[in-house]
């Protein structure tokens, strides 16, 4: 009975966020679709490269992320844990990437209390990344919010601070306890927690370097532009995972990209972008999850993993 109930909570689950996918996807396509007609192929093409480049990013952070508390999973598996779990993201609440993050990691051997713990480090990374590069995009944000950016310039080195190895040792160690979890055997170290905070600011940087392609089809190739595009993408979607009580942050991100375009080009123009920016991001990260989940799969697995990260043939034991 009890299988029964978990079984059908994960069907209930997975339509949910096919449910909220479609909507999402049908909605953004309304809206944007005349500003999707005018692009060039290539400047879609090329934006969804970057987007692919930057969550490719962003499973490296994970996975060092694992790796620094002690939980090193094989890069196939940090994949598919994080790309299918960031579909949840879909669902009213951004929580629920975080709980499909940790119960897909679960199945590549880690506790359900490290894999929690392990979000956390990750979103803390993450989030510390954003302020830093989002730094660039403060004009931006001014134009939002004066006292959004001030909060920005105060968040930065306390964000700092707590991502200092030994600092956050205390951090994750208190987590565990609360968790009733035993400490960890060995403190953080600067390389592991350095890769991962390197990994995340890559990838606010990739995903910026998208949002300028489609802007540069209206405004032109400017670095001035570029250095504010990577700073308002970065803060948008910081922002917009803070803001958990909608679907993925939607209009948080969008109100601080308009603002960094408008320098630029009309604010029309700007709204349609940033909004195609989005529905460029849903498509990637629909197609990226569908992927990952169809590689479960033992044999497409061990097709492509390396020899020593294949699923054991229980027929040759």
């Amino acid at each position: 009975m009890r299988g029964l109930l978990v079984n059908g909570f994960k069907v209930l689950v997975t339509l949910a966020i096919v449910v909220a996918i479609v909507f999402a996807v049908k909605s953004q396509w309304s809206e944007v679709k005349n500003t999707i007609t005018e692009l060039n192929w290539w400047t879609l093409a090329a934006s969804s490269v970057f987007i692919f480049l930057g969550m490719g990013a962003a499973v490296r952070a994970w996975q060092h992320a694992l790796g620094a508390l002690e939980q090193p999973i094989p890069a196939f598996d940090a994949a598919r844990a994080y790309l299918v779990g960031q579909l949840g993201k879909y669902l009213p609440g951004s929580v629920w990437a975080f709980v499909l993050q940790t119960e897909l990691v679960r199945r590549a051997g880690v506790s359900r209390a490290a894999g929690f713990v392990a979000v956390l480090v990750t979103v803390g990374l993450s989030t510390t990344s954003a302020l830093v590069v989002g730094l660039f995009g403060l004009p931006a944000l001014f134009e939002v919010s004066t006292a959004a950016a001030v909060g920005v310039i105060i968040l930065v080195p306390i964000a700092l601070v707590c991502a200092y190895p030994p600092v956050l040792t205390r951090l994750v160690n208190l987590a565990l306890k609360l968790l009733r979890r035993t400490p960890l055997h060995k403190p953080l170290t600067m390389h592991k927690i350095a890769l991962a905070l390197g990994w995340c600011a890559a990838s606010w940087v990739l995903y910026g370097i998208q949002l300028w392609l489609l802007a540069s089809s209206s405004a032109g190739f400017e670095i001035r532009g570029l250095v504010q595009c990577i700073g308002a993408l970065a803060l948008g979607m910081c922002a917009g995972v803070l803001v958990f009580v909608v679907p993925s942050g939607i209009g948080v991100r969008e109100a601080v990209i308009v603002a960094a375009l408008s320098p630029f080009m009309d604010a029309g123009v700007a709204l349609g972008l940033a909004l195609a920016s989005r529905l460029l991001f849903t498509l990637c990260e629909v197609f990226a999850g569908v992927v990952a989940a169809l590689s479960g799969s033992r044999g497409l697995r061990n097709a492509l993993v390396h020899e020593r990260s294949r699923v054991p043939d229980p027929t040759k034991a």
